[in-house]
This record gives C-alpha cells, sequence and structure tokens, in this order.
C-alpha cells in the first residue's frame, strides 16, 4: 500500500474506552490483509513489534443496529516516526539541549504512522484465524487487544501460517515477537507448555526451510532465557 501523509486524529477520550483498552491510532489506510493507522504520541506510549490490535469493520448497512462485536485482528510489523518541522529544525542545531532532547524524546507527542498485518478476526463470540471479510472502517479507533483477547485469540495455532505466508514483512522475526507476546499474556506456569505447542506448530510448517525456523527459535531462546532470569 502505497505511504500516505502525516495525520493527526483525535483518540476516543478515556470514558469511552473500558479499563482494558489502549486506543493507539485510527485507521487511514485498509485492506482485507492490513491497516495502517496514524496518531501523534509520545515516544514511552508506543506499541511495540509484535503487538496485537484491532480495528472494527461492519457488516450491513450503517443504519442497522450494532450487533456482536465484529473486529479484525492486526499484529504490528512496523512503527514509522514521521519528521516535523520542530524535529527538523532540532536536528539542524549544532547541538540540541538536555531539555530539547527530553522534550522531544520523551514528552512531545510526535506523529507515527502503525502497520498491521491481518492475522484474524472476532465475529462476536468467535475468535477466527483467517481474514476477514470486510476490511476496517476508516478512521475505526485501533485498540491493543488487552491479555485476556490475546490469550483468546492464540489459543488456536492457526494464525502463524498468515505470518509465515506475508509479504514485506520480516515474517521469522515477527512471528516469534507474536508468541512472546502471546505467551506473556499467559500465566507464568503456562508460559513454557505454550511455546513449546507453537515452536512444533511453526517447526511442522518449516520443516522443509530450516534456515527460517533456526530464526523464530532464536528468537524465542533469547525471551525463554530472559524468562527464566526474570523468575529465577
Amino acid at each position: 500500500m502505497p505511504r500516505s501523509p502525516s495525520l493527526t486524529v483525535p483518540l476516543p477520550t478515556a470514558a469511552a474506552m473500558s479499563d482494558t483498552e489502549i486506543a493507539i491510532g485510527r485507521v487511514t489506510r485498509c485492506s482485507i490483509r492490513g491497516f495502517a493507522g496514524a496518531t501523534q504520541l509520545p515516544q514511552p506510549a508506543f506499541p511495540a513489534f509484535g503487538d496485537f490490535c484491532r480495528a472494527e469493520f461492519r457488516r450491513g448497512p450503517a443504519s442497522a443496529p450494532a450487533a456482536a462485536p465484529t473486529y479484525a485482528i492486526g499484529l504490528i510489523y512496523d512503527l514509522s516516526v514521521q519528521d516535523d518541522e520542530l524535529a527538523r529544525q532540532l536536528a539542524a542545531a549544532d547541538q540540541p539541549t538536555a531539555e530539547q532532547l527530553l522534550d522531544s524524546q520523551y514528552r512531545r507527542a510526535v506523529p507515527v504512522e502503525i502497520s498491521a498485518l491481518t492475522v484474524g478476526y472476532r465475529d462476536g463470540d468467535r475468535w477466527v484465524s483467517s481474514l476477514p471479510p470486510q476490511p476496517p472502517l476508516t478512521l475505526s479507533p485501533i485498540y491493543l487487544l488487552p491479555d485476556e483477547d490475546v490469550r483468546l485469540f492464540t489459543e488456536d495455532l492457526g494464525f502463524v501460517r498468515h505470518i509465515l505466508g506475508a509479504e514485506a514483512v520480516p515474517p521469522e522475526d515477527l512471528l516469534a515477537a507474536a508468541l512472546r507476546r502471546a505467551a506473556s499474556a499467559r500465566p507464568a506456569s503456562a508460559r513454557r507448555e505454550y511455546i513449546l505447542r507453537a515452536a512444533r506448530e511453526a517447526a511442522r510448517r518449516l520443516s522443509q526451510d530450516l534456515g527460517r525456523l533456526e530464526t523464530v527459535l532464536e528468537g524465542l531462546r533469547e525471551w525463554g532465557t530472559s524468562e527464566s532470569r526474570s523468575h529465577g
């Protein structure tokens, strides 16, 4: 999809969101296979590579009564910070002050574009690891999936095939990041079992491409080592 110009759009207010939902932008361009959103956020509030997110799509006319939740589930594979006039001025300065750097990097909201690969959708109580029937609505809010929804969606490992078959994304690194996120959404006692089950699924799908499989497994081993240290 061609890159869209930077766009600043208001996000839903806190009153319009549940305690477990975090809005990270609004959809600016989309297809069934993926969507992108734009917003302005301070850099510490950025979502992360491999985070699961959602954006609403709607079946039927807009006048129809609201039905059960229907939204595309995306996996963030790129975060692109757009330059702006203040950033260009500071970059051209001989030496920005410490206060200017602190303000630019941690306090000031900067324009950012978020790109997500569609890996499934929710249709009422069903979690489906297939492409949705329609793309998200333009300017629909993009939310990070809370842990509970991540657990429910990733229980079925069907999303793995969408990641490994994707083009224009780093599929092996993205899969490892997605599995780490899925594991972290589970109780500590269930994480190892989940990672082992997911690794077996990756090995099954990449049995003819051991180089790609090794990249995935290396990303999981690094996470497993850090997990062991944090609980040691």
